[in-house]
């Protein structure tokens, strides 16, 4: 499977807008089953964790651009994972916003 790192770059989800591509993968996600939302979750967890001990320690402005480079190496990583699990959700949360919007 391709890894996507924006929802625009989705075969299914081209055709949208950002808000409607929002929605669909918020109906996607909601799909998951409980395995897939428990690692997704740990997969957070992993990633949050260990910087958060590393940044405890710092002061000043390495603290604010510690802070930042975690941030942004989270949405770079975790984004991608959440495309990925939501992927074969898709076409069932098309199917269900495309019934549900007038």
């Amino acid at each position: 499977m391709t890894i996507y790192f924006s929802s625009n770059k989705i075969p299914a989800l081209e055709t949208f807008s950002l808000h409607q591509r929002q929605a669909i993968l918020t109906l996607a996600q909601a799909k998951l089953s409980a395995p897939e939302k428990f690692i997704l979750n740990m997969i957070k967890l992993m990633l949050l964790i260990p910087p958060f001990f590393f940044i405890a320690n710092l002061q000043g402005l390495a603290l604010v651009a510690a802070i930042m480079l975690v941030l942004f190496a989270y949405f770079i990583v975790l984004r991608p994972v959440m495309l990925f699990f939501a992927q074969k959700h898709l076409d069932k949360a098309i199917s269900q916003y495309e019934k549900n919007e007038p």
